[in-house]
């Protein structure tokens, strides 16, 4: 099992594989504490000067500076049942939501609190598809990346006590 633990006024951190990744079926089981969010980086980078780049930030599009070094890319939402957007597809430091799920009668009620959660996801050329427990939650059609690292995020965090995701039985098959 992977443990990531963080607590008031952490950063987001990433767990990244050295290994760049194309087309791939990644499997894992996640649990994580209600109160945080977190994900999983696919087919990501990093900035490798600081760059701006229009984000949708909820209310219209901004421009941000992004650090040098700063994790950018796909990222398949782990959160809580309150949220419902686990399984959703989040431009990580770069467009913001692709597909949210949280207004998805079904998917958005995939994940539950408190229990592990399996996680299927397809990465195919300029498709990727995600479910959670076995409920079809996204299947996304975009260009922006083919390959790229895979990361597990501890999302930054504003609580009274640390909070923990925990990632366990990770596998990923590679396909031609």
């Amino acid at each position: 099992m992977i443990v990531g633990t963080t607590a008031e006024g952490s950063p987001n951190s990433f767990l990244c594989t050295k290994k760049s990744y194309g087309d791939f079926i990644l499997e894992f089981e996640v649990k994580v504490d209600p109160e945080l969010n977190s994900g999983v980086q696919i087919r990501s980078h990093r900035y490798e000067k600081e760059t701006e780049v229009e984000v949708d930030s909820g209310r219209g599009i901004v421009k941000r500076k992004q650090p040098a070094g700063r994790v950018y890319g796909y990222q398949v939402e782990i959160s809580n049942e309150k949220s419902g957007a686990s399984g959703g597809i989040y431009d990580e430091a770069r467009r913001g939501w692709l597909q949210n799920v949280a207004n998805d009668p079904v998917a958005s009620k995939a994940l539950k609190d408190n229990q592990w959660n399996k996680y299927r996801v397809e990465a195919r050329g300029n498709t990727i598809k995600t479910w959670i427990n076995g409920v079809p939650c996204v299947n996304l059609t975009d260009d922006a990346d083919k390959e790229g690292f895979i990361g597990l995020q501890v999302h930054s965090f504003k609580g009274e006590k640390p909070a923990q995701v925990r990632w366990r039985n990770i596998r990923i098959q590679e396909l031609k």
